[in-house]
């Protein structure tokens, strides 16, 4: 039962860490609309997190011990903070050039079905077997985000920008938990133990290789990044790099041996769509989506909703099972 209450816990944070890692989408779409250059936007989030992360780390005591393992292990860090970090905001970056946010925001929900489909290449124990009945479940809620959809495929300027974006987007789907869950495979492997912020700064730590040819991408096609656009870069690493960010490692980390249970955490991010499309009617003025939109949202809530339903129902069968083994104890002979 101690399990199936720790799923809920992480799944409540994954919702939490979704409000945070949502402002990505929004701030990189207003970032694009103003004219910021897509290098700067993918270097100026991570460049911003390092420093604020490390006075957390500092302050906790966990900086010195994490720097010592990345000493040791620079490849763990490099590898997967390039392809779970670097790749995946560059990807997002410049599909907000081609999309609105809350297109972008709606189709990297592929990564809901992209981390059980690869757990076969991620895995050699129990974990890479594909839980079929989340995999069915999680398919349920990617549906409902195509159908939200289809009364907006107007905004996209064309055909061509809308299968650009579509890759971008779905290259980021995929780095995102190959990154993640291949990094804590890679650290159970050396027996090191870190937490989700000493996680989140490694992997930061880790892209800056990619982050350094980005720089001088962006200073060669468009000089130093605006005021406006660092100002906003900063914000999205606090508010998605920093608290989302963490937050959803935390939560990831709470069930990492849990397939099912790390399915539901991850499906949990279908919620940035929903605080994306909150916050752009709030910032930008865009209208509440139509019958598509409403019918998509319905079918997304009863996927999210059947997760739950698959835990508690988990915690019940563990609590009947526990009763029954006690009432023997209590008939009389």
């Amino acid at each position: 039962m101690n399990k199936q209450k720790n799923a809920l816990r992480a799944v409540g944070c994954g919702i939490i860490a979704s409000l945070f890692l949502s402002s990505t989408f929004i701030i990189n779409s207003v970032l694009a609309d103003s004219g910021g250059y897509w290098a700067w936007t993918a270097v100026l989030r991570s460049l911003f997190l390092i420093p604020i992360l490390g006075v957390v780390l500092l302050f906790s005591g966990k900086l010195k011990p994490l720097l010592a393992v990345i000493r040791i292990q620079p490849m763990i860090f490099i590898r997967w903070g390039i392809l779970g970090f670097g790749v995946l905001y560059t990807s997002l970056a410049l599909a907000s050039f081609f999309s609105p946010g809350w297109m972008v925001a709606a189709v990297f929900q592929i990564n809901i079905l992209a981390g059980m489909l690869l757990s076969p290449y991620i895995y050699t124990d129990h974990r890479r077997n594909v839980p079929k009945k989340p995999l069915l479940i999680s398919a349920l809620i990617v549906t409902g985000v195509f159908i939200m959809q289809l009364e907006k495929l107007n905004q996209v300027h064309s055909a061509q920008a809308a299968v650009l974006s579509f890759i971008l987007v779905l290259a980021g789907a995929v780095v995102w938990p190959v990154g993640n869950r291949k990094l804590l495979v890679d650290l159970e492997k050396n027996g090191i133990r870190l937490d989700a912020t000493q996680r989140v700064f490694g992997m930061t730590m880790g892209s800056l290789p990619l982050l350094l040819a980005l720089s001088l991408l962006g200073f060669a096609k468009a000089g130093l990044p605006a005021f406006s656009q660092c100002e906003a870069s900063f914000y999205s690493a606090l508010f998605s790099g920093f608290l989302g960010g963490v937050g959803f490692y935390h939560a990831t980390q709470m069930v990492k041996n849990q397939p099912a249970a790390l399915a539901a955490v991850e499906a949990t991010q279908v919620f940035e769509i929903f605080f994306a499309l909150i916050g752009e009617m709030m910032l930008t003025g865009a209208s509440f989506p139509g019958f598509y939109g409403v019918l998509g949202m319905l079918v997304v809530l009863l996927g999210i909703g059947v997760h739950f339903i698959n835990i508690l129902r988990g915690t019940s069968v563990a609590a009947f099972s526990k009763i029954n083994k006690l009432i023997p104890a209590f008939k009389t002979p």
